[in-house]
């Protein structure tokens, strides 16, 4: 064969057009000629001879013969069936995965299987989940993987990702010097009782002016965690969200930690903690992993939810505050936390152990809590709607957007 065709002329229908058309031929002819086929098919189909031999061997020819059923090879028509394993979490899962995931403030995929795991009485109690819930469902999310339940969401997590960054601003302070610093590896003891502190700044753009801060206080034995709003960094404000602090904590607090801040490092904080018999340590200068609980719960409780926008009208204030309740409920009472346990090397690798659980489980499990706090938190959680709390801070950020919207188009207009 002299003459060429370029590839990509014929599609693949039109390939097993010619094959089938080519087959009988094949089959009925001499080595010598079924050789000359293949060679010339090759070349015009541009296909590996071998995969040619196979169709032009098997096209036409009896595959399966069942009593008046017959079945004829025929590479034209598609298999009916595929190989690999059949689909198990469908599309009865997906949506309810869908419906469970604003619930939990759009957490991670590990997080989300916890709080399925350790909510599913509540929710699967719940009227708008116990009627389009079959058993096989619930049965498929009470052992869903974190893996499948990420690669599911996968086209839904994208659209909610934030893309901007926050950037920190250190201060120093002359009383640094009478507060002991207290690194991430010291050998300090976790015992109930330990809280770290930060402040959030929401100034936007620019740090100028006055805006409205959210005071993140974490107990890191069992990752309780309070948001206060302060209308500035003013002593006033600082030390009225750490008393509330102090009273909202189900355990006695024993030690606060912060960074350098100006708000933290001063004689007022650090009179505050004396009067209480709290002991105060601080982070060394410019590193934040010395205090990586509240660091951590800066993002997951504070940014995710707000953003970098600046709020710094009485109205968004306000707002935030209850914003910021509303978080600290669903968080400690609801929300499953991460929490490294134990380290172990297998060969090359190293395997981590995690507790997954809620700080409401893990501080009903102290043994230093008294009765009466005991039976107010219970009463708090049974008197809770989780739904209901996930759509109220749902409307709460939604009225916080709104406000700053409202702002900045008066602002445009004077």
């Amino acid at each position: 064969m002299i003459a060429r065709v370029p590839k990509g002329v014929y599609t693949m229908n039109d390939k097993h057009a010619i094959i089938k058309h080519n087959a009988r031929a094949y089959q009925k002819g001499s080595k010598k000629t079924k050789s000359l086929i293949l060679e010339d098919l090759s070349a015009l189909l541009h296909m590996n001879r071998q995969y040619l031999a196979f169709l032009l061997r098997n096209t036409g020819r009896v595959v399966m013969r069942k009593g008046r059923i017959v079945v004829v090879s025929d590479p034209c028509v598609d298999n009916t069936s595929r190989r690999g394993r059949k689909k198990v979490y469908g599309h009865n899962v997906l949506e309810a995965l869908k419906k469970i995931w604003p619930l939990t403030g759009f957490a991670s995929s590990k997080h989300l299987v916890a709080f399925i795991r350790l909510n599913h009485e509540v929710l699967f109690a719940h009227p708008r989940f116990r009627d389009n819930l079959n058993d096989r469902t619930r049965g498929l999310l009470l052992k869903i993987s974190a893996a499948t339940a990420d690669r599911l969401l996968k086209p839904y997590r994208d659209s909610m990702k934030l893309k901007k960054r926050y950037r920190g601003n250190p201060f120093s302070s002359n009383l640094k010097r009478s507060i002991k610093v207290e690194a991430w590896y010291d050998n300090r003891p976790k015992e109930p009782g330990y809280v770290e502190i930060d402040l959030v700044q929401h100034s936007g753009a620019s740090g100028k002016g006055e805006f409205a801060y959210t005071l993140t206080a974490t107990e890191t034995s069992t990752g309780w965690t309070e948001l206060r709003a302060l209308k500035n960094k003013a002593m006033v404000w600082t030390r009225l969200a750490l008393e509330e602090v102090v009273e909202a904590m189900p355990l006695p607090v024993k030690r606060f930690h912060s960074d350098n801040g100006s708000e933290f490092i001063n004689s007022h904080v650090k009179r505050f903690c004396e009067e209480r018999g709290i002991d105060f340590t601080r982070s060394r200068p410019y590193t934040k992993n010395d205090a990586p609980y509240v660091e951590s719960r800066n993002w997951s409780m504070v940014r995710a939810y707000v953003g970098w926008r600046r709020y710094d009208t009485d109205e968004e204030r306000d707002t935030l505050e209850r914003l910021g309740r509303l978080i600290s409920l669903r968080q400690n009472l609801f929300m499953p936390h991460m929490r490294l346990v134990a380290k172990k090397r297998e060969g090359g690798k190293v395997r981590k152990i995690y507790d997954t659980n809620t700080p409401f489980n893990r501080v009903m499990q102290q043994p230093i809590l008294s009765d009466t706090t005991r039976e107010k938190l219970m009463a708090l959680k049974n008197s809770i709607d989780i739904v209901k709390l996930s759509e109220e801070i749902e409307k709460t950020s939604a009225e916080l957007s709104r406000l700053y919207e409202r702002k900045l188009r008066r602002l445009n207009y004077d």
